[in-house]
């Protein structure tokens, strides 16, 4: 099951510039607001029409603009879930269902209900329905249409906090025999680690190559990635050596990993993780191969977190700060008095 995107579209602030290629398996493109994450997924569904391209699905052609080919939203055979949910309001939850079936089946249409928790529902409308109950319905509806790709576009976001989790499990539920391409967008990084199985960024229009998420998160390669996964101390940098950056937004000069002189062309910034930095105590066992930076500070600021202390520590002769997480696990407590942090060269991130 091979799906194909190579689509151009010129926007009011950029042109999307789209090129992926993804099998069965959830696939998450994350980014922020306005970055062409919906875009992207109504030109797939045929909502919005690129400037030009390509896209396939399973070696169907449907949308070809060498070959003026753009079949219309109901003949592409793509699953699209809403972040409002698009449901008929004149409609009751069965009749939602029915009308998307190639053959209508009232038992098969209860059973659906029945099975999701909606058996009682069958003939309320949806604007008697939870904001869960809406969903499941969407859903429901979106597979009796049997689709060849499903798209979900934020999914989670009109829900409150305290069901959000259940919504996922329940819809990674009606997801699971579903061995066909799944585009899921969001901008939440927890929501996209815990469902997706390979991640690509969208900053201001262009999609990233498609990666593993753990190598995603761990590995960033560029600023808007660094920023997307919640790594928030970044720093644009020049050059001082192979294995030595001026951090101009900290006012340091820092260790990082060897990177030959042709290649340093390509980093532009640092990032570090806040979990990455850490107090220096005598006893502490270091890697043989640790570099370790010392970055001194003249205050730090603690707020207790669930699991962790985070720790805003301000550097010595600048008024910029790195932001610290520090396990209480680990650390019980944190000193009253910091006035040195250490970061390792290697867990230094290059950015392009």
């Amino acid at each position: 099951m091979s799906f194909i995107v190579k689509i151009k579209k010129q926007l009011a602030l950029y042109e999307l510039l789209v090129d992926l290629e993804t099998e069965a398996g959830i696939l998450a493109v994350i980014g922020g607001s306005g970055s062409g994450k919906s875009m992207t997924l109504k030109c797939i569904a045929g909502i919005e029409t690129p400037d030009s391209g390509f896209i396939s699905l399973n070696g169907r052609v449907l949308y070809d603009s060498s070959k003026k080919i753009n079949l219309p939203p109901q003949k592409r055979n793509v699953g699209y879930l809403f972040q409002e949910y698009a449901l008929f309001p004149t409609m009751t939850a069965a009749e939602n269902i029915s009308i998307v079936m190639k053959q209508k089946n009232p038992v098969q249409v209860q059973k659906w209900l029945e099975e999701y928790g909606l058996g009682d529902y069958a003939d309320s409308y949806p604007d008697h329905l939870s904001g869960g109950q809406k969903q499941r319905l969407a859903m429901i509806r979106m597979l009796a249409a049997e689709p060849q790709c499903i798209l979900l576009d934020e999914p989670f976001s009109a829900l409150d906090e305290h069901i959000k989790r259940k919504m996922e499990r329940e819809v990674m539920e009606m997801l699971h025999d579903f061995d066909k391409p799944i585009l899921f967008v969001s901008h939440n990084q927890e929501e996209v680690y815990r469902l997706a199985d390979r991640i690509g960024s969208m900053e201001n229009g262009r999609f990233s190559p498609i990666r593993e998420k753990r190598a995603f998160f761990a590995e960033p390669q560029t600023v808007g990635q660094a920023k997307l996964v919640g790594c928030n101390n970044i720093s644009e940098i020049d050059w001082i050596s192979e294995d030595r950056v001026y951090a101009k937004n900290w006012n340091l000069s820092l260790r990082v990993p060897f990177t030959e002189l042709e290649e340093q062309k390509k980093y532009r910034a640092i990032a570090i993780y806040p979990g990455d930095i850490t107090l220096y105590s005598e006893d502490a066992i270091l890697e043989e191969k640790q570099v370790r930076n010392k970055i001194s500070v003249k205050s730090c600021s603690t707020e207790e977190e669930l699991h962790s202390w985070a720790v805003s520590c301000q550097i010595d002769g600048t008024d910029a700060e790195l932001m610290m997480l520090l396990s209480k696990e680990k650390m019980p407590s944190v000193p009253e008095k910091i006035t040195e942090i250490f970061v390792d060269g290697g867990k230094i991130h290059l950015l392009q």
